[in-house]
C-alpha cells in the first residue's frame, strides 16, 4: 500500500477526495489529512507519505510553500496539486518544484483516478529499480565470505525468507545444483587447547579438508559448533572415508569432538530440516559411549525430536514471554513427571529429555523476539562433561535458563513501555472518538499487529478493543448527562456512526440503554 496524505482547506472537498476515490483498489491508503499547510507539514514529517495531494491556495502556508518544505524532507514523495483555472502563476511554480501532476478543481473523480494510477505505476517502477540496485550492490558484497556464511546460517536455522533464498541462488555465487543433493554435518569441538600460529595452521588444514566435501563455506553456529552443507561427496561410504581423513586433525585442536550427519536432502528449502536432523544426531552421541559420529538414518525414528509435541513447546515459549517463573516451573515439572512415568529406563528417559531440550532450543531460536536473548545466554544443550548429571539437575538447569529468559524479556517489554507505551495510551485517550484500530496503532508504532496486541494486554490488563470501548462508554455517560445532546449526537461524539449499534454496546457494558440511563438519572429522554 502506498501512503497518501491529503491537505485541503475545504471540508467538503476533503471528504469527497476521501470517500469517492477507491483508494484501496489503487493500492493506496490515506494515512493523514490536514486543512492547512502548517498542519500538513507536521503530518508529512510524522508519516512520510509516498503521495501528497494538496490544494494550492490555502491560508497560513499555501500548497507551493508546503511542497517546497516537504520535498526537502521527503524528496521521493510524489506531489499532486489541486488547482483552479486562475492559478496559472502558482502552477508555473509547481512545475519548477517537479510536481507529479495537476488536477483541476472542482475535482473530477475519474481524472484523479487516472492521475493516481499513473503515479502508483511510477512508484512501482521506482521500487523495482531500487530493488534491482540493492541486488546489484549485494552481488558485489558477496565477495566477502562472512556475508555468505551469515546467509547460510539464517537458512540452516530457518530464519531466512524467500528473498534471502533468491539472493543466495542468484547473487551468492551459488546455484540450485549445489542444493540438488546434500547432507548437513554438524561438528562440535569442546575444550580447544591450541592457539597461536600452530592452532591457526591446524584450523586451516581442517578448512581445506572441508573444502573437498563442499562448495560452500563452513558456518559457525554457536561457540565451537560448525555446520557444513556437504554437496561434493554425499554417498555414505566415500563420505565416511573422507571424514576419517579429517578426524586425526581434530584431537590436535580440541580435547573432544563429535559429529552428526543428516539424511540425504534435496532442495534449498530442506536446509532447516537437514540441520535439525544433524543436530538430533549430534546429541545422540551423548548416549553411545565413545562413538564420535552418528548418522541420522541410523537413529531410532521413535526418538526423532522433530515429532515432539510442538503445541506444548509453543505453550512453554509463550510462558517465557508472558508468564512468570511459577507458571514456567509448573509446566516443565508436569512434562518431567510424565516423562519419568512413561520411561522408567534411565537412559531412555535421558534420551527423551535431550530431545525435548534440543527441539525447544531450536524453536526459541526461530522466535524473533527471543532469539537475541537466548543466543546471548550461556545456556548449553549438552556436553560430554555432563553425561553423568542427574535428570533432576538437568531440569533445574533448564528451568534456571527459562527463568532468566523470562526476566530479560519482561525487562525488555518494560523498557518498551517506559519509552513509548504511555504515549500510546495518551494517543488513544485523545483520539478515542476517531476510527482508530488495533492495526493502525500497531503500524503507527512500527510493531506487528499480533505483537502489539499481546504487549497491550500485558501492559494494560485488557484487550485493545475492550480498552477503547471502556473509554468510549465512560465518555458517553458524561455526555448523556447533558440534556441538550441527542443520543445519536452522543453516539457520533464517542466514535459510533450507527446510534443503534452504540445503544447495543452501551447496554452490554452498563446493563441499560442510553434512554434508560437518562431516565434513571431523571434526565428527560430525547428522541433519536
Amino acid at each position: 500500500m502506498y501512503k497518501v496524505v491529503i491537505v485541503e482547506d475545504e471540508w467538503l472537498v476533503l471528504q469527497g477526495l476521501k470517500l469517492t476515490i477507491p483508494w484501496e483498489d489503487m493500492h493506496c491508503s490515506i494515512i493523514g489529512e490536514a486543512s492547512d499547510g502548517v498542519t500538513g507539514l507536521e503530518v508529512i514529517q510524522q508519516e512520510q507519505p509516498d503521495i501528497l495531494l494538496t490544494d494550492i491556495r490555502m491560508p497560513a502556508m499555501d500548497g507551493i510553500q508546503l511542497a517546497e518544505k516537504a520535498a526537502l524532507l521527503w524528496p521521493k514523495m510524489k506531489i499532486v496539486f489541486l488547482t483552479g483555472f486562475d492559478d496559472f502563476t502558482y502552477a508555473q511554480k509547481a512545475v519548477k518544484l517537479g510536481a507529479a501532476d495537476f488536477v483541476l478543481k472542482p475535482t473530477n473523480a475519474e481524472e484523479l483516478i487516472r492521475v493516481i494510477g499513473r503515479i502508483t505505476s511510477k512508484l512501482d517502477e521506482e521500487k523495482q529499480q531500487q530493488s534491482l540496485q540493492e541486488r546489484m550492490e549485494l552481488r558485489y558484497s558477496w565477495e566477502h565470505p562472512l556475508i555468505l556464511e551469515k546467509m547460510l546460517y539464517d537458512l540452516l536455522l530457518d530464519y531466512a525468507g524467500t528473498m534471502e533464498k533468491e539472493w543466495l541462488l542468484e547473487y551468492g555465487g551459488s546455484s540450485s545444483e549445489e542444493f540438488s543433493s546434500y547432507r548437513v554435518i554438524l561438528l562440535q569441538l569442546d575444550s580447544l587447547h591450541t592457539s597461536g600460529a600452530t592452532g591457526e595452521q591446524l584450523k586451516q588444514g581442517v578448512k581445506e579438508q572441508m573444502a573437498v566435501l563442499s562448495t560452500l563455506p563452513a558456518v559457525r553456529i554457536h561457540e565451537n559448533r560448525y555446520a557444513l552443507v556437504v554437496n561434493r561427496i554425499i554417498d555414505r561410504a566415500p563420505l565416511t572415508e573422507m571424514l576419517d581423513q579429517l578426524s586425526p586433525l581434530l584431537p590436535l585442536i580440541a580435547k573432544s569432538h563429535v559429529l552428526g550427519a543428516s539424511e540425504l536432502c534435496i532442495g534449498i528449502d530442506q536446509l532447516p530440516t537437514a540441520y535439525q536432523q544433524a543436530m538430533s544426531a549430534l546429541y545422540q552421541t551423548v548416549f553411545v559411549g565413545q562413538e564420535r559420529m552418528i548418522w541420522f538414518e541410523d537413529m531410532d525414528r521413535q526418538q526423532d525430536p522433530l515429532r515432539a509435541n510442538y503445541t506444548r513447546l509453543e505453550e512453554l515459549i509463550d510462558l517465557v514471554k508472558w508468564g512468570n517463573p511459577a507458571s514456567i516451573k509448573e509446566m516443565t515439572e508436569l512434562w518431567y513427571s510424565q516423562l519419568i512415568h512413561r520411561h522408567t529406563d534411565g537412559l531412555e528417559a535421558r534420551r527423551r529429555f535431550f530431545e525435548y531440550t534440543v527441539t525447544l532450543y531450536s524453536l526459541l531460536l526461530r522466535d524473533s523476539e527471543l532469539r537475541g536473548i537466548v543466543l546471548d545466554s550461556s545456556f548449553s544443550l549438552a556436553s560430554a562433561e555432563r553425561v553423568e548429571e542427574t535428570l533432576e539437575l538437568s531440569l533445574e538447569r533448564l528451568n534456571t535458563s527459562l527463568f532468566e529468559w523470562n526476566r530479560k524479556y519482561t525487562e525488555q517489554s518494560d523498557t518498551h513501555k517506559k519509552s513509548g507505551f504511555e504515549e500510546i495510551e495518551a494517543f488513544i485517550q485523545a483520539h478515542y472518538a476517531e476510527d482508530i484500530t488495533l492495526q493502525s496503532i500497531a503500524e503507527r508504532h512500527h510493531m506487528s499487529e499480533s505483537y502489539f496486541s499481546r504487549l497491550f494486554k500485558k501492559q494494560v490488563g485488557t484487550s485493545f478493543l475492550e480498552y477503547i470501548t471502556q473509554i468510549r462508554m465512560r465518555h458517553a455517560k458524561e455526555l448523556l448527562t447533558n440534556p441538550r445532546l441527542k443520543i445519536y449526537e452522543v453516539s457520533v461524539q464517542v466514535g459510533y456512526q450507527d446510534s443503534r449499534y452504540f445503544s447495543q454496546i452501551f447496554r452490554k457494558y452498563t446493563g441499560e440503554t442510553p434512554t434508560e440511563f437518562r431516565k434513571r438519572l431523571g434526565i428527560e429522554s430525547l428522541p433519536l
